[in-house]
């Protein structure tokens, strides 16, 4: 059998295809015979600057769905044959064996979630750098206590939160993830994506959608506030570029203050305002100091929301044929721009 493989050979390199070997899982790791394999922003990124790579040759991709081919002998919960979904940990790991972007990748056990059968693998492949980048965010960056396990959908279980969530970029895998966790912890949800976008945004659970092109958007947000009487102190900005970050931040200023957690770094030659507490979110962290936290956002949170259906795949998926060798073609498609779906590449 082969493993074919992406591989940036260098930094700022083209993507090579190669046939690497089949690797085999360590302890609390799985092997993932890979069905669809998903892209982000972030991957031509590192592409084009080398951010975050710290050895070469190195294989890309964080989003992962398949079926389980092998697993170490302390793994319990997972059997060959099972179909999951997992965060790849190419970084901080350095193993080109936990890279996304080949036919067999390894996956940390607990960043693996089941997938029931009503899911497809494209679907599946959607969801981890999503999830593991708003319930981070969400839940260590701003400290919001985690969502509860097994909610339904007749609202039986208490919500515990209040007031105003905004996401801005909510028509984004990790924004509509952001909006679907906040409103399941009784926030009123705040978003803002193109027009277009806006009947999925409410559907995901956001009670009042904005234009983020719209020159008022921030006046527009802070009138729909001060009418519905609520205070927005928690924020998540999906695209933290060109900008949005000072308008994320403008918001909770004007509102007296809170936290906001970027997917970016705040801008240097920005000044932040000192009632407003800004941090970024770091997703790999599900696979260094946040184990415990990883183990539970997805071995229950994520699998049990998608078994009950209280959590659904999104956004929409456009699909890139090709196989692996097509991560190059998806990753142009990033660069020109793409908004509100989600770049999946088939490989079964």
């Amino acid at each position: 059998m082969s493993n074919t493989a992406a591989v940036l050979p260098t930094a700022k390199a083209p993507f090579q295809i190669q046939s690497r070997p089949i690797p085999t899982p360590s302890s609390h790791q799985l092997l993932v015979k890979n069905a669809a394999i998903a892209t982000n922003p972030v991957d031509y990124k590192i592409q084009d600057t080398g951010m975050l790579v710290e050895k070469y040759p190195v294989v890309l991709g964080s989003d992962v769905s398949g079926t389980i081919e092998a697993v170490s002998p302390s793994i319990t919960r997972f059997k060959k044959g099972d179909r999951v979904t997992g965060f790849a940990a190419w970084t901080p790991s350095n193993d080109c064996d936990q890279g996304g972007f080949q036919e067999y990748t390894i996956l940390n056990e607990n960043v693996t979630a089941k997938l029931p059968d009503f899911i497809t693998s494209e679907q599946g492949a959607i969801l981890p750098m999503a999830i593991a980048t708003a319930g981070v965010g969400i839940s260590t960056n701003l400290g919001i206590p985690r969502p509860a396990v097994g909610q339904n959908s007749n609202g039986s279980v208490e919500k515990k939160q209040s007031g105003g969530f905004l996401v801005w970029g909510a028509s984004s895998s990790i924004g509509s993830a952001a909006v679907q966790i906040a409103h399941s912890l009784g926030f009123t949800v705040y978003a803002t994506c193109s027009p277009k976008h806006h009947d999925n945004t409410r559907q995901y659970g956001a009670s009042h959608v904005f234009d983020y092109n719209d020159a008022n958007v921030v006046t527009n947000i802070l009138n729909a506030a001060k009418q519905s009487d609520q205070s927005i102190k928690y924020a998540l900005d999906a695209i933290s570029e060109n900008g949005t970050c000072e308008q994320v931040v403008s918001v909770l200023e004007q509102q007296g203050g809170g936290k906001v957690v970027l997917t970016m770094d705040f801008p240097e030659d920005k000044q932040k305002p000192e009632n407003v507490e800004i941090s970024s979110v770091r997703a790999y962290r599900v696979n260094t100091d946040l184990k415990e936290f990883g183990g539970w956002l997805f071995n229950e949170w994520l699998e049990t929301g998608l078994a009950d259906k209280t959590f659904v795949p999104s956004p929409g998926i456009q699909k890139v044929e090709g196989g692996i060798q097509a991560v190059p073609k998806a990753l142009d498609l990033h660069r020109k721009g793409l908004s509100g779906k989600k770049l999946v590449l088939p490989l079964a």
